[in-house]
């Protein structure tokens, strides 16, 4: 089918417009380290779900999960925003990204630059927001509503007032065009697009996305058949826009990102039902951060079961050393954050179990060492593919 091409005839005016020949672009190195901290990667999904629920010793509390999504999906530490400090840096940030287009107009930058920079304020946007009703675990009735973080104008662009809608539906869909969009706006919750560890750059920003896209496409979240019935994420209702011709345009776009596996399964799909929901917090303890019991709830204890970079993560009595801190504008971060997570055997009675599985999960994976292949589209294609 013909390109559809970008029509920015209504988005606000002081965001239309790009300069192709710019050399100019925006450095994000507070955002990535803010988001190294507080990012836990979960890697590829193996499709696998979690074990069968059940309650904690001394509980009747059910806090795991047989979810066909609970084991993926990188995850927050959105505890790590309890503290004050920390979240200030936090608004900082997203303040200081609010107001670059008063010193910067956005189309003095390619396209690329800007999609980076609307990613990231919406981002860190939603982070702030969720991070204001933390540990509250189900979003749902916080993205409907007169009351809606997704709908309210919490924020002011080039002297806009913006809602994360705004930035979705009214900036981004209209004036790019391009489904690999969708995959870089951090929803909150679980079952939606990864929030990477590392802010979006204009240079990489595409295959950022690719990454994502993959990720998405080829887990329980973006999509699994039942017969042949195809059921994929809400989120691809939520973004029609991006697929006009909604059965051979999803279909093409999946069968792109997909494995071989799935290639073919996409292929001879009766049809797609857009019914995959997952409104739990993406947050590393789902708001549960102990067991009921006297165990460690500290913001950083999670941190103390992760090895930090450059360091073997080894004390001298065998367990993991302190967790290191880096100052940013006054308030501390746990710094490094990486994947090398110790055994099960180590968690001792630390984290709720659907925490000592997703991580050991990870573990597995890691292990395992599969890693994703990514490629990149050019952002001027703009075909629903």
């Amino acid at each position: 089918m013909p390109a559809i091409a970008a029509d920015e005839t209504h988005v606000p005016t002081p965001f239309r417009g790009d300069d192709p020949a710019s050399i100019l672009s925006i450095r994000y190195d507070d955002l990535s380290q803010v988001l190294e901290a507080v990012v836990l990667e979960a890697g590829r999904s193996d499709r696998s779900r979690g074990s069968r629920a059940q309650p904690a010793a001394a509980s009747h509390i059910i806090r795991a999960s047989n979810s066909h999504y609970s084991l993926e999906g990188n995850r927050v530490m959105f505890s790590a925003f309890e503290e004050d400090r920390n979240l200030a840096v936090l608004i900082a940030i997203r303040k200081s990204l609010e107001a670059v287009p008063d010193t910067l107009p956005l189309k003095m930058l390619s396209r690329d630059e800007q999609l980076a920079y609307w990613l990231n304020l919406y981002n860190v946007t939603v982070i702030e927001q969720i991070a204001t009703i933390y540990p509250e675990t189900r979003l749902k009735r916080h993205y409907s509503g007169s009351r809606s973080i997704w709908d309210q104008k919490i924020l002011k662009v080039a002297g806009v007032p913006l809602s994360l809608n705004d930035i979705h539906h009214k900036i981004l869909v209209p004036k790019y065009r391009n489904p690999l969009v969708m995959y870089g706006l951090f929803q909150g919750f679980a079952g939606g697009p990864n929030i990477r560890p590392e802010a979006f750059e204009g240079p990489r920003v595409m295959a950022q996305l690719t990454d994502n896209a993959e990720e998405f496409v080829n887990s329980n979240r973006g999509m699994h058949r039942r017969d042949r019935l195809m059921k994929v994420s809400h989120l691809y209702e939520v973004n029609r826009d991006l697929f006009p011709n909604w059965d051979a345009d999803l279909r093409r776009h999946l069968r792109r990102y997909a494995d071989d596996v799935y290639q073919e399964r996409v292929k001879s799909a009766s049809r797609f039902a857009p019914s995959i929901t997952n409104y739990g917090i993406a947050d590393i303890y789902n708001g549960y951060k102990g067991r009921g019991t006297s165990v460690s709830t500290n913001p950083a204890a999670l941190l103390g079961a992760i090895r930090s970079a450059g360091d073997d993560g080894t004390s001298a009595e065998g367990h993991f050393g302190p967790t290191s801190y880096v100052a940013n504008d006054g308030a501390v971060f746990a710094a490094g954050v990486t994947p090398y997570l110790q055994g099960q055997s180590q968690y001792g009675g630390r984290f709720p179990i659907h925490v000592v599985e997703y991580l050991k999960t990870i573990e597995e994976r890691r292990r395992s060492g599969k890693e994703g292949e990514v490629s990149v589209e050019e952002i001027g294609s703009s075909s629903p593919e």
